[in-house]
């Protein structure tokens, strides 16, 4: 039988509606629609992250997949030492990583050439360079595009992706300089210029 279910509010009481702690108690005990949420509100992120991983749609949202099954079988096993989200990151990390290693295929060569582009940088060039640096992110090592994913496109410090990968914060630290290194290379870029901003 299902456990008792967390009080859901219509769109008018938004400040009442549960967060993902709540959300995660009430899967603990069975709640289905708990599950659905929590489900609607964190896969296409989890996708995106698993895509950025994987280089492929299909594994991608096969990750992110097996990683809610993970939710709904270990939700139990979450100690509230850091924010669900990073509970969960830390999940698809681990699957995704799995799945890269039975891809049993090599990728197409990139053609990356941001060097013509111009100092005047404008829509146009923007596009291209965005387009560019994000082919260059699926040749960097899984362990380096996650921390680049983690950092600049879903804004978590240093501390939480540590603990997502399961690794101390200097390594992750190490992780992104080398990085950035290597997207520099791909991209032609400069050394001299500034690295890649986080996302506010």
């Amino acid at each position: 039988m299902m456990g008792n279910t967390v009080s859901f509010e219509n769109d008018s009481a938004r400040a009442d509606r549960p967060d993902d702690v709540q959300l995660l108690t009430a899967v603990t005990n069975g709640d289905e629609r708990a599950f659905k949420t929590i489900h609607q509100r964190h896969f296409v992120k989890l996708a995106s992250f698993a895509h950025r991983l994987t280089g492929d749609h299909a594994a991608a949202e096969e990750v992110a997949n097996d990683t809610f099954l993970v939710i709904w079988r270990s939700s139990a096993s979450f100690q509230k030492r850091s924010k669900v989200s990073t509970w969960m990151f830390g999940i698809a990390y681990r699957i995704a990583k799995k799945k890269r290693q039975k891809l049993a295929r090599h990728k197409l060569d990139l053609d990356i050439d941001t060097c013509a582009i111009s100092d005047t940088r404008d829509m146009a060039a923007r596009a291209i360079q965005r387009r560019d640096i994000l082919k260059a992110l699926e040749q960097l090592k899984p362990e380096l595009r996650a921390v680049i994913e983690l950092t600049y496109f879903q804004g978590y410090i240093y501390s939480e992706i540590a603990e997502m990968l399961e690794c101390p914060v200097g390594t992750v630290k190490t992780r992104i300089l080398r990085a950035r290194q290597q997207l520099r290379h791909l991209l032609c870029e400069d050394p001299a210029q500034p690295p890649l901003r986080r996302a506010a």
